[in-house]
């Protein structure tokens, strides 16, 4: 008996007072919805205001955070990968840069020896010129065009020349300065 009692007391709650208090409600919403009140969004924003809901708007806002953050990471491995293909493109492009100005510093490696090469063979050619020149000369002319020169400028003609040339050309120079040649034509052969 007491335990009917008590189950028709909740019955009686639950029929009198819980169904026409979710039917109020109900009924309450849809005229709000209909007046143009997002009731959804209402009972979310006052959901937060108390306390034990809050927590469940919160965990909600977590999870939305979470997920947030995994597109956040998402999208950052995609611009890192993104960089690192980027770097890769970029590094060949450096080794082949690299190698361009090997193979560039070996053609101005192989240039400069043309160079150097076309300079001595001017050089010989200048000096070949000079020495049949002088060899051409009578010794007293030689002589004294030679005065009019410095040492190392004589000196430089001198070794050009043949060994009988040199000794008519040296005759007749002043002999102090033919003095002054002779020693240093034997200070360079040492």
């Amino acid at each position: 008996m007491k335990q009917n009692e008590k189950s028709s007391k909740f019955v009686w709650f639950l029929l009198v007072i819980v169904v026409p208090a979710i039917f109020a409600v109900t009924v309450f919403a849809i005229v709000l919805s209909f007046m143009g009140v997002n009731v959804l969004e209402e009972a979310k924003n006052t959901g937060k205001k108390i306390p034990l809901i809050k927590n469940a708007f919160d965990e909600d806002e977590l999870v939305t955070t979470i997920v947030n953050n995994e597109n956040l990471e998402k999208q950052y491995q995609a611009k890192i990968d993104e960089q690192e293909d980027y770097i890769k493109l970029l590094t060949a492009d450096l080794q082949k840069k690299e190698k361009e100005v090997i193979t560039l510093k070996g053609d101005i490696a192989l240039l400069e020896k043309q160079v150097e090469d076309a300079e001595t063979t001017v050089k010989e050619e200048e000096n070949e010129q000079l020495k049949k020149l002088y060899e051409a000369m009578s010794a007293k002319d030689a002589a004294a065009v030679m005065t009019e020169m410095s040492n190392n400028e004589v000196l430089g003609i001198l070794t050009l020349l043949q060994s009988e040339t040199q000794a008519a050309i040296l005759a007749k120079l002043d002999r102090k300065r033919a003095a002054e040649l002779t020693v240093l034509m034997a200070s360079n052969s040492l």
